[in-house]
């Protein structure tokens, strides 16, 4: 189908080329308050919960394509082409994840664009404008090249008002990445003060920003942006002691430890046996941890005892991630976007080449997670050392295949006992830089669906 148009009061999708009910009122007339546009800010970040985006698929793949994760042969049947690199443009799952986030992307819209302006609505639409972003952010890095190969690239379509009979054509990769930090900026300006994990505050969306320059390779003002969280927001890491304890709770937090800004997922509100959890644990159980990945863990990280040694559901030796523990409890894991280990990471990479600054930043974190241990590194070896840091750090959060292709590194897995074959012969088990199946296809409903995007797929496809 053409790309999603608004959401009605009905609540029900529909696309660029149908027309509005005649007993039906568009959102965009019905947010006519500061109550009203805080109802459907409710449910924007609702849709951030999608099995399609946070709720699953963007955590998943984006360890799955490269290297930290693998499918294990008795299995649900799901994400095998993503393990194997044989999806195509007809593939669910990518389909999914576009359709979901252009949802995700006009609810922003219809609040960004409501005429309202009385006390309050400037922080409603602020964080309407840090989800519009996020969500540009995941698209064009999942279906575009990485800015930092070729700006000037085919993106994805900016859709930034209701219009049902459009049908927008692929704007390019500087163009997305333009809106984005505007729309970061925006919410960086009006976004309102830290009350709780799951609402996007202020240093929350400056943490968001930081990444986004840092994926376009520029540094400057990432280390500027992530410094400025650092000093400013509030938020402290959590300890070696507490790590476990923080990753198992699935309340909501207002601690300003470590997470700056999460998905909800409560005992109402979750994706049931969808989760994120239960496709690693107690659940479908499908996926595991890379040995590779176990390996980069000291005997003293505490990162390594969210990994548990055991079996796959075929018997085969394996590392299952608990990362997301709460999969048959009734307050399900909340998903993690931005967390501030990850701002003293963007600091530590866009600080090079200063290297003594680099140094500290990565060693604040280091020490709070692998109590003792230093980096003395130097040169080439401190970036992988950083990058290292990063796979550590954040595995089974969705960033891993997205560093690596704005690092223009290659994919090289291990082969784990008891995984699905990676194609033919384990061939596809190395992916080099540039491969086009690291570019996700714009889904053929899609390009049946719209004449203006048709001759814009991507190669490959």
């Amino acid at each position: 189908m053409a790309l999603v148009a608004a959401t009605l009061l009905a609540g029900c999708a529909k696309n660029f080329t149908a027309e509005t009910p005649k007993d039906s009122v568009p959102l965009d007339q019905a947010l006519n308050s500061v109550s009203a546009l805080n109802n459907a800010l409710d449910g924007t970040y609702s849709q951030l919960r999608s099995v399609a985006l946070y709720g699953r698929d963007l955590l998943v793949i984006g360890d799955l394509q490269g290297d930290n994760t693998y499918v294990e042969v008795k299995n649900s049947g799901r994400y095998l082409p993503q393990y194997n690199y044989s999806f195509t443009n007809a593939d669910g799952t990518v389909a999914e994840i576009w359709t979901n986030a252009y949802i995700g992307i006009q609810r922003a819209n219809q609040i960004i664009n409501s005429p309202v302006t009385a006390t309050g609505a400037a922080a409603v639409k602020a964080q309407a404008y840090a989800i519009r972003g996020l969500l540009y952010f995941k698209l064009v890095n999942i279906f575009a090249k990485p800015y930092t190969d070729d700006p000037t690239a085919l993106g994805v379509p900016l859709v930034l008002k209701y219009d049902p009979n459009g049908l927008p054509t692929r704007n390019t990769i500087k163009e997305v990445y333009t809106q984005i930090v505007a729309d970061l900026q925006a919410a960086f300006k009006d976004a309102p003060a830290y009350t709780n994990s799951v609402h996007l505050s202020k240093y929350a969306a400056e943490a968001l920003l930081a990444k986004v320059y840092l994926y376009m390779g520029d540094n400057a003002d990432a280390e500027t942006a992530a410094v400025d969280v650092i000093n400013n927001s509030g938020f402290t890491l959590a300890t070696p002691g507490d790590l476990t304890a923080f990753w198992s709770n699935p309340a909501i937090q207002s601690n300003q430890e470590e997470v700056m800004f999460e998905v909800d997922a409560d005992a109402i509100n979750n994706n049931g046996f969808d989760d994120v959890a239960g496709i690693y644990i107690n659940g479908y159980q499908d996926i595991y941890a890379s040995s590779q990945l176990y390996k980069l863990y000291t005997a003293s990280d505490a990162r390594r005892g969210l990994l548990l040694p055991g079996n796959t559901k075929s018997g085969a030796a394996a590392y299952l991630v608990n990362k997301y523990p709460n999969a048959q409890n009734a307050d399900r894991d909340n998903l993690k976007v931005i967390r501030l280990a990850e701002v003293y990471l963007i600091a530590a990479e866009a600080a090079l080449p200063n290297e003594a600054t680099a140094l500290t930043y990565l060693n604040v974190l280091s020490s709070q997670r692998d109590p003792g241990f230093v980096y003395a590194s130097t040169g080439s070896q401190l970036k992988t050392d950083i990058i290292n840091e990063r796979r550590k750090e954040l595995a089974f959060e969705g960033d891993r295949f997205y560093d690596l292709n704005r690092l223009k590194m290659a994919i090289s897995r291990a082969s784990n006992p008891g995984a699905i074959p990676a194609g033919q012969g384990n061939v596809n088990l190395n992916i080099p830089y540039p491969d086009n199946r690291r570019v996700a296809p714009i889904p053929l409903s899609e390009i049946q669906a719209n004449a203006n995007i048709a001759g814009q797929q991507n190669p490959g496809y």
